[in-house]
């Protein structure tokens, strides 16, 4: 079952606290659950579905049984020579297999809060927002990814109200109403955009959707004079095309105001995850992660082409 949106309620897979990676300063980053995209490279699976979804780690499984006994939808099975398996699909996340497990093999992503619930749990964090750190030694607070955070846009705009003075940044796919980027746009100090593919066609292949309405809304918040970082997921042999790197070019001279770009490299620990959720992993992609000299080729690509505010996250 779908979890209903609403704006007083979200679901959450995770809350990393101390991040140096999604946005100015040190933050807390509040990770939702469900996406509009499919991202093949996808390196937060788990973030895919607006729904609970059961997490089976095989290498921490002693094959107690124990979570068969307790299952009663079939979703914990024994196989014929006697192992342990898990048949994600049938899962109804009712919880009581993670109860018995006590060797952390199991567990449930996907935790719904109120804005007022996770105003309580970010609480401590708050301690070091206004502490000078980061990369850049700036100031920190909070980022909203996913998934996609537009998802919960109306539920954003609520819990930024119980944060005066907090500064705010949203990692996007783009890909989202007029409507829900119109909720949150006051609320939201920069926004971390990413650009997947420029080519439509290859977008809508790797990423399950058009890339047309993302563009759309990048012009949007630029004529909306918001601080904007466009982020660029590069994955070797997938999307580092001469078309990809001409595009973002294209793009930066086109929104000068853009403050930077900044190159993620790809990384492969989504690959795991995606055997935890019994998703099945594409073998198109990279076994190994981009290496330094993968990354300063696509930062020379960059140069070559005029583009001096491209970094490396």
């Amino acid at each position: 079952m779908i979890e209903p949106v609403t704006d007083n309620r979200a679901l959450v897979f995770d809350v990393q606290s101390f991040s140096i990676h999604d946005g100015p300063g040190i933050r807390t980053t509040v990770f939702f659950k469900g996406c509009p995209l499919n991202c093949m490279w996808c390196h937060n699976p788990e973030s895919k579905k607006a729904k609970p979804e059961l997490v089976y780690h095989q290498n921490l499984c002693v094959g107690c049984l124990l979570c068969v006994g307790v299952c009663e939808s079939g979703a914990q099975l024994v196989l014929p020579d006697g192992t342990h398996a898990v048949n994600h699909g049938a899962c109804t996340g009712c919880g009581k297999c993670i109860e018995v497990c006590c060797y952390g093999a199991l567990d449930i992503s996907g935790k719904t809060y109120s804005p007022e619930e996770l105003c309580e749990k970010i609480s401590g964090d708050k301690r070091y927002f206004n502490l000078e750190g980061g990369k850049n030694g700036e100031r920190g607070g909070i980022t909203f990814s996913g998934g996609e955070p537009l998802r919960y846009a109306g539920f954003i705009a609520n819990f930024c109200a119980l944060i005066p003075g907090v500064h705010t940044a949203m990692e996007t796919s783009g890909y989202g109403s007029r409507e829900d980027f119109e909720k949150i746009i006051d609320c939201i100090d920069i926004f971390l955009f990413d650009i997947k593919m420029i080519n439509a066609v290859e977008h809508k292949k790797r990423c399950g959707v058009d890339n047309e309405l993302i563009f759309r809304n990048l012009e949007f918040l630029y004529a909306s004079k918001k601080k904007i970082v466009l982020r660029l997921p590069l994955i070797q042999g997938i999307n580092d095309t001469e078309e990809q790197f001409d595009g973002v070019a294209e793009l930066l001279r086109k929104y000068p105001e853009i403050e930077r770009a900044e190159i993620l490299p790809y990384h492969n620990f989504g690959i795991a995850k995606a055997e935890s959720l019994g998703i099945e992993v594409s073998p198109e992609l990279p076994r190994l992660n981009a290496g330094k000299e993968t990354i300063e080729k696509w930062l020379g690509a960059s140069r070559e082409r005029g583009c001096a505010n491209v970094y490396c996250a």
